[in-house]
């Protein structure tokens, strides 16, 4: 569990929330959350030096509490001007719109912030997939 001074909610719509957790200040969670994205995301390097990090928890609060269903991080200041460096959607949540509503967070972040950038490369082929298929909606 996080304590409640290392999490913010930023965003809440109906039952759909995102919170902002600095990879600093809560660094075994973040940590924790990359090894167990490293299960489903071969590519994966980062899981010890999550300092530099900010993630953004997305979760969905029912009868029965608050589940997480995906996150992604992105650098504090990043040099290359990435607006995302992983992202990913636990299984069980996949195909119900939430990496989509990740991807378009992310932009709204980058905005915001009056940030101009993309995603940190190479993505994986289902990220890959997901941002295709996300930007030929959009653009």
């Amino acid at each position: 569990a996080i304590s409640v001074s290392s999490r913010n909610e930023i965003y809440r719509k109906e039952s759909v929330s995102v919170f902002e957790v600095d990879g600093a200040k809560a660094t075994e969670y973040c940590r924790n959350l990359c090894l167990f994205a490293k299960l489903f995301l071969d590519h994966k390097t980062l899981h010890y030096e999550v300092e530099p990090f900010l993630f953004y928890i997305m979760t969905k609060y029912d009868s029965q509490g608050c589940h997480t269903v995906g996150y992604f991080s992105k650098e504090k200041e990043s040099s290359l001007k990435n607006t995302l460096s992983c992202i990913l959607t636990f299984p069980q949540h996949m195909r119900k719109g939430y990496g989509r509503l990740l991807i378009d967070f992310s932009y709204l972040l980058a905005r915001v912030e009056g940030k101009v950038g993309s995603p940190e490369r190479p993505l994986s082929d289902l990220g890959l997939l997901s941002y295709c298929s996300y930007w030929k909606d959009v653009v």
